[in-house]
């Protein structure tokens, strides 16, 4: 998960409480806070292969964050009471998606 501004409090608040939520859940979450630009913290996710990124952004005073799913490369916009489904149903997808290909 990757709030792009910290200096941003409400980025930084949706993205704690994110993460707390999803982590309740039974979620490993890596939070990148660091004080980088947003281009290495999406670099460094990348390279570290996570299958899910959570991109909390300007959107984060309305309740939206961006959600891109790492083997498709494609982007979706969720508000932030519907992450965990989300997440669940990303997740449970490409779990099966590995089962038929293994």
């Amino acid at each position: 998960m990757i709030p792009v501004n910290t200096k941003d409090d409400t980025q930084v608040a949706v993205a704690d409480q994110l993460d707390e939520q999803l982590t309740a859940a039974g979620y490993k979450v890596l939070l990148d806070d660091r004080k980088e630009r947003a281009g290495v913290k999406f670099a460094d996710s990348d390279l570290i292969g996570l299958p899910v990124r959570i991109t909390v952004g300007k959107k984060a005073a309305d309740g939206i964050v961006e959600i891109k799913i790492r083997k498709t490369g494609e982007t979706v916009e969720v508000k932030v009471d519907e992450v965990q489904n989300t997440v669940a149903i990303l997740l449970k997808g490409s779990d099966n998606e590995t089962e038929a290909n293994a």
